[in-house]
């Protein structure tokens, strides 16, 4: 019997294992939306109990998780079309498989996390030429001297950015408008009303507790643009709306899409193009 792999990792750090387990549970299915076979390994390597998300966690988010994951493959790729040799920084990288499914043989990669979650990623997950580690919180400023450059950078990350106050997120995507003028950045958002549903539903139901709640509820995505003239909206997209779901997700999901309960946004920070 293979020994399990003990994890010691913070209160939001742990919230890893949400999307983890949620592309883990597609993969098993007769017709998935998307393939994670890393994702099943880790479910049986690691010592942590899953039991409550299974138990507990509504089919809804694990949808949400795994479009997340698919139009994140979607924007990457139209990037990459016009970046062959760009660079893409996973922010919050958790244990993430993107690089996987997207990799061309020309990118440059970084996944960029704390080291607890580093140390815990490189069980399972190796570096290569193209692909590099950065044990740093993203409010930290140090680690943007290490990112190499080359056509235009792409900033994402996928369930991060909520955990943190609204000033921290604005200064933090300041920072990157300031360093690298014409780059680009996807994540999500949840509303007010988004962030009292995870807390409750999906961080609590599936065992963790007030210390790895969600923080910040964005009321309307035009006030990321008001934060500084040189960042622009250039794509919003919503979970649902394309998929084929059953009658309760479908009310659902219109639901959510609807009211911006949870959603991505994809910005273009300034209009100076990188060299």
């Amino acid at each position: 019997m293979t020994e399990r792999i003990n994890i010691n990792l913070g209160n939001v750090q742990k919230t890893l294992f949400l999307p983890l387990w949620g592309r883990a549970m597609e993969t098993k299915k007769k017709n998935p939306m998307l393939v994670d076979e890393t994702a099943a390994r880790i479910i049986g390597l690691v010592d942590y109990d899953f039991s409550q998300m299974t138990q507990n966690l509504d089919e809804i988010s694990q949808i949400a998780w795994i479009k997340r994951s698919l139009i994140g493959d979607q924007v990457i790729g139209k990037f990459l079309e016009a970046y062959p040799e760009g660079t893409i920084v996973n922010v919050g990288c958790g244990l993430d498989t993107t690089f996987e499914r997207i990799y061309n043989g020309k990118l440059k990669w970084y996944d960029l996390d704390l080291s607890d979650v580093i140390e815990l990623r490189r069980k399972f997950i190796q570096e290569n030429e193209r692909r590099k580690f950065i044990a740093s919180s993203f409010l930290e400023k140090q680690w943007l001297d290490q990112i190499e450059v080359k056509g235009n950078v792409l900033f994402m990350a996928a369930g991060v950015l909520y955990y943190f106050e609204e000033n921290r997120v604005k200064d933090f995507i300041l920072r990157l408008t300031d360093k690298f003028p014409g780059g680009e950045m996807l994540f999500d958002v949840a509303s007010p009303i988004g962030v009292r549903v995870a807390n409750k539903r999906v961080v609590e139901g599936s065992g963790l507790d007030e210390r790895s709640h969600l923080k910040w509820g964005l009321k309307n995505k035009k006030v990321i643009s008001a934060w500084d003239s040189r960042i622009k909206l250039i794509g919003t997209h919503y979970y649902y709306r394309t998929l084929r779901l059953n009658p309760r997700n479908f009310l659902m999901g219109m639901l959510s899409d609807t009211l911006g309960i949870q959603y991505m946004l994809h910005l273009r920070l300034g209009d100076v193009k990188l060299s």
